[in-house]
C-alpha cells in the first residue's frame, strides 16, 4: 500500500468514510430493523454492542489515519519538491496502525454478522 501516492490514501480515507460510515451502518441498521421487527427474531444486543463498538471504532480510526497519512505523506512531496520516496517514508509509518484499525474492524464486522446469523425466533 505504501507503493501509492499520498493522494491515493488521502482520497481513499475520504471514500472510504462514506461507503462503510454512511452506507454501511445504514445497511447494517435495515438488516438489524427486518431481523428484528419482520422477522420477528431475537438478537444477542451483547454480542451486536461489542460488535457496532468494535466496526465503528476501527472503520472510524482507520478512515482517520488514512487522511492523516495522506496529508502528512503529500507535505514533503509537494510542499517541499522531495521525491517519491521520502514520501513513501513517511507513508510506510502508518501502515501499522491502518492495519490494526481495519483488523478492528472486520473483527467488529464478524462480531455483528455472528450475532445476526445466530438470532434465535421469539416467543409469542
Amino acid at each position: 500500500m505504501v507503493g501509492g501516492g499520498a493522494g491515493t490514501w488521502f482520497l481513499l480515507g475520504y471514500v472510504l468514510f462514506f461507503v462503510v460510515a454512511v452506507l454501511g451502518f445504514a445497511l447494517i441498521s435495515a438488516l438489524l430493523f427486518t431481523i428484528e421487527f419482520h422477522e420477528r427474531r431475537m438478537l444477542n444486543h451483547e454480542i451486536m454492542l461489542i460488535g457496532f463498538i468494535l466496526l465503528y471504532v476501527g472503520a472510524l480510526s482507520g478512515c482517520i489515519l488514512l487522511g492523516i497519512a495522506g496529508v502528512v505523506g503529500g507535505y514533503p512531496q509537494i510542499i517541499q519538491n522531495s521525491t517519491v520516496s521520502a514520501a513513501q517514508d513517511v507513508l510506510s509509518q502508518f501502515v501499522t496502525p491502518t492495519t490494526a484499525a481495519c483488523s478492528l474492524a472486520v473483527v467488529g464486522a464478524a462480531l455483528t454478522v455472528y450475532a445476526m446469523a445466530t438470532a434465535k425466533a421469539r416467543r409469542r
